[in-house]
């Protein structure tokens, strides 16, 4: 009786497996994309990154303004706590004991 069972497992394995490989791979053509040159992609990614960045100040900007004076108080407490404390930490413990230092 066993070894019926092992035959249909291995039986229904390699049709499941004969299945799972019957799908063809088509390749769809390939939409015409403008031709980037390097020049052009350099300018549009230092144009991305000029327009994230002011956008992120005007944001940061109107953030601080909305404050009030405890809060902006506040704020600047717990930076420069976090900056004493965490700033420069990013390396692991044990990769900070056994570097050389830097005299």
């Amino acid at each position: 009786m066993s070894k019926l069972r092992i035959i249909l497992f291995l039986l229904s394995l390699i049709i499941a497996d004969s299945d799972a490989i019957a799908q063809k791979s088509k390749k769809r053509p390939e939409k015409q994309k403008d031709q980037i040159t390097p020049e052009n992609a350099a300018d549009q990614e230092n144009a991305n990154k000029a327009r994230f960045q002011q956008e992120y100040t005007v944001k940061n900007e109107h953030h601080k303004n909305i404050q009030d004076d405890a809060t902006r108080k506040r704020m600047k407490k717990n930076l420069k706590r976090s900056q004493k404390h965490s700033w420069g930490k990013e390396i692991p413990w044990y990769k900070r004991w056994f570097r050389k230092k830097k005299i």
